[in-house]
């Protein structure tokens, strides 16, 4: 029985989405070179090398979606985000102690603000919103690190909405904090602490008394 001769057209497509989908999978791990080789701007993926690393120009850490500036002959990586004071030049009039809103912050916030009120924490767990200027956003001076989420380990924002001493919220002990912000991702109130209440103190690990009448 003669056999079919192969469909040249049909073979080349299947060779270009095999080399497509290699290209897609190397583009995931590694974001590629410019021209020149030297630097590339790159969207933050979790296979991202350096999400989580900490940036050495503003001190916060990279997270999935961050847009960076990848140079591949140093390995160095900056945020390209003017809102952290890092991808553009920072204003000298701008305090120096906090970072600058990012424009449109305002439309975010209101719609975070609309969520919390549909979907409220259990047990009506007090949010707080990092206004500009709040000492968990703001980079301390050294040896001290910047303030991090007790659950997932980024670096606090502004305009975030966490959850303060996540042990005592409704009377605030200690100023730890865990994102709480739905809005922007941000969901590690609910997959840290489903049922909202948290029995053993994450920083002094001593037990919360309970109040009288509850178990």
């Amino acid at each position: 029985m003669p056999t079919q001769p192969p469909n040249d057209a049909n073979s080349a497509r299947h060779d270009d989405e095999r080399t497509a989908f290699r290209m897609g999978i190397r583009a995931a791990f590694e974001p590629p070179p410019d021209d020149e080789g030297t630097a590339d701007q790159a969207t933050t993926t979790l296979m991202s090398w350096w999400n989580h690393l900490q940036c050495e120009t503003c001190g916060h850490t990279f997270r999935r979606g961050d847009r960076v500036r990848h140079d591949a002959q140093t390995s160095a990586v900056a945020h390209l985000d003017p809102a952290l004071n890092c991808g553009a030049p920072v204003d000298a009039a701008a305090p120096v102690t906090a970072d600058t809103p990012a424009d449109g912050t305002d439309d975010l916030s209101e719609f975070a603000d609309g969520l919390d009120t549909t979907w409220p924490p259990a047990g009506d767990t007090p949010v707080t919103r990092l206004e500009p200027g709040d000492w968990r956003t703001m980079e301390p001076r050294p040896p001290l690190a910047r303030a991090r989420c007790l659950y997932c380990g980024h670096t606090f924002r502004n305009s975030e909405h966490v959850i303060v001493c996540p042990c005592s919220p409704s009377a605030p002990a200690c100023g730890a904090a865990v994102h709480r912000d739905p809005a922007a991702g941000l969901i590690c109130w609910e997959s840290w602490q489903p049922s909202g209440q948290v029995r053993l103190c994450p920083v002094t690990s001593s037990r919360r008394v309970q109040p009288s009448g509850t178990r």
